[in-house]
Parts: structure tokens; C-alpha cells; sequence
């Protein structure tokens, strides 16, 4: 069992969204259909942005929040997984917006099972909002990946 603070769980959000944005442009040039493409486009734009977002949350957290400790870290790093993800050139947009949901399944998974492991209400809570952010997120992205399908 690995102790982390909540500053540095967060930053670790940071890093995984910062790297998805960066897998993305790779991907993007590994694709030849131009939906794809477009599509990776708008993903790493939206990696960007969460990145951004987190980075904005955590510098606007009290400090006994940022500072509290955690029994539990997420069980699996994803940062690994993402470096060495590749897509055949011939990928469809499915493929792509099926491995997207994995990650943010893994994600929205990973932060549940950490709120429910929390040592106080106001971390348990924090936790459960970003839950709920990225599944936020897994939706509207769902949603899109329609509306692109219908163009």
C-alpha cells in the first residue's frame, strides 16, 4: 500500500490528462482518415482543457484538503499504458472512442474506489466530484463521437 497526499493524487490527474492530450497528437499522426484525425483533434483540445482545469482546482483547495493523506493510491498507473498506445492507420473513429472510454472508465473506477477509502467527508467529497466530472465527461464525449457519425 503506497500513502499519497491529495496534492499529489491530483497532480497525477494533471499528468494523466496532459499525457492523453499528448498521446493523442501522436496518434493523430499515425491515422489516415480524416475523421479520425479530426476527432483526436478534438480530443487532445479537451485533454488540454481538464489539464488546465485540475491544475486551476487544486491551486483553489484549502490546504488542509490538498494536505491530507490517503490510505490508497489507484492501483494500476496508467501513464505507461498511454506512452505506448498506437493505432493501425486504418483505424475507425469506434476504435478510437472505445479505447477513450476505457481510460475514462479506469479513471472514474479508480477515483470511486479511492472516495470510498477516504479518512474524512470533505476528500470523500472532492473524490466523489471528480467521479462524477469525468463521468461527466465519458458522456459527453459518447454523445459527440455520435453527433461526428451523423456528419
Amino acid at each position: 500500500m503506497r500513502f499519497q497526499q491529495i496534492k499529489e493524487l491530483l497532480h497525477y490527474l494533471e499528468l494523466v490528462h496532459h499525457q492523453l492530450g499528448l498521446c493523442y497528437r501522436r496518434l493523430g499522426d499515425q491515422v489516415d482518415s480524416e475523421r479520425c484525425r479530426m476527432l483526436l483533434v478534438y480530443l487532445q483540445g479537451r485533454e488540454d482543457a481538464a489539464s488546465a482545469h485540475l491544475q486551476e482546482y487544486a491551486s483553489q483547495l484549502g490546504e488542509s484538503v490538498r494536505e491530507t493523506w490517503l490510505d490508497q493510491c489507484f492501483s494500476e498507473d496508467m501513464l505507461p499504458d498511454i506512452a505506448r498506445c498506437e493505432l493501425s492507420a486504418s483505424a475507425r473513429t469506434e476504435e478510437i472512442v472505445a479505447l477513450v472510454c476505457r481510460w475514462e472508465e479506469q479513471l472514474i473506477g479508480e477515483l470511486g474506489h479511492l472516495a470510498r477509502e477516504c479518512p474524512t467527508p470533505a476528500t470523500a467529497a472532492l473524490l466523489d466530484n471528480l467521479a462524477r466530472l469525468e463521468q461527466t465527461r465519458l458522456t459527453q464525449l459518447v454523445h459527440g463521437a455520435h453527433r461526428l457519425d451523423d456528419l
